[in-house]
């Protein structure tokens, strides 16, 4: 039973899931992307930038081994208020995570921050329990300001910025690190427009403590242990996965604020 009063959110897990704009899934569907419309990662300052990227969405495998993948998602009902109170609220409490996805998430946990930040979940640490078509992972996402990831600034005073949602992911069982997660949620006449881009594999490293850490990655960080780790079909997997969860947060979002934000 849900903790805290908050039996009521079991009903979303029966509830049908909002679908994602059909463009977008169009573009998921119709295959890999050229390579040379992928954001390169070093360039991730072009994402706060609201003129249309190459490839808004879609995915493919670059030719080192990293797996690429965008979706953009409309989400006109949304405040970046609302955004930040998600990412600090929904890990809390198992039953939150998957009434996000209930067919995909299954579980999480969540460490506090060990340092208050300017941002709520800035420092936190999920661990989710999901499976985006490739199989049940159990991950470990370490969220960051931005510029801990590689963008140039925080974003915190640009108008045209709702929040920057970003991170390193990795793998509680195998005890890697290996990807970078950005979202970037900008301001749009009617709510916000989310960028989504994710980079699988581009950042290997075990959760060991440097010096040992730092000379994993050297020796991890290579194409061939890319295409040995990333399993086949997971980007356009998790690309349908992200077009999905997005979308459904849509609706979810404003009805959850209202009632516990």
């Amino acid at each position: 039973m849900a903790a805290n009063g908050e039996t009521g959110l079991e009903a979303y897990l029966g509830r049908p899931m909002t679908p994602p704009d059909p463009a977008v899934l169009a573009a998921i569907e119709a295959g890999p992307v050229d390579p040379a419309f992928v954001l390169p990662r070093a360039d991730l300052d072009r994402l706060l930038d609201p003129t249309p990227l190459d490839a808004e969405n879609g995915w493919c495998r670059l030719p080192d081994g990293v797996g690429y993948v965008a979706v953009r998602t409309e989400m006109p009902a949304l405040t970046p208020a609302m955004v930040d109170w998600w990412f600090d609220w929904h890990p809390r409490e198992p039953l939150r995570y998957r009434i996000w996805h209930p067919r995909d998430h299954r579980d999480n946990a969540v460490e506090p921050p060990a340092v208050a930040a300017a941002k709520a979940h800035w420092g936190a640490v999920h661990h989710p329990v999901e499976d985006v078509g490739t199989g049940t992972v159990h991950a470990r996402i370490a969220f960051v300001a931005p510029t801990e990831l590689g963008f140039s600034g925080d974003a915190l005073d640009d108008p045209g910025v709702g929040t920057v949602v970003c991170a390193w992911v990795g793998d509680d069982r195998r005890r890697l690190r290996h990807t970078v997660m950005a979202h970037v949620f900008l301001v749009a006449p009617r709510g916000v427009v989310l960028r989504s881009q994710f980079w699988l594999g581009a950042a290997i490293r075990p959760y060991l403590p440097a010096p040992l850490g730092e000379l994993g990655a050297r020796a991890l960080n290579r194409p061939a242990v890319r295409r040995a780790a990333l399993p086949q079909g997971l980007e356009p997997a998790l690309a349908r996965h992200c077009a999905e969860e997005y979308a459904n947060l849509a609706t979810l979002l404003p009805e959850l604020h209202a009632r516990y934000g």
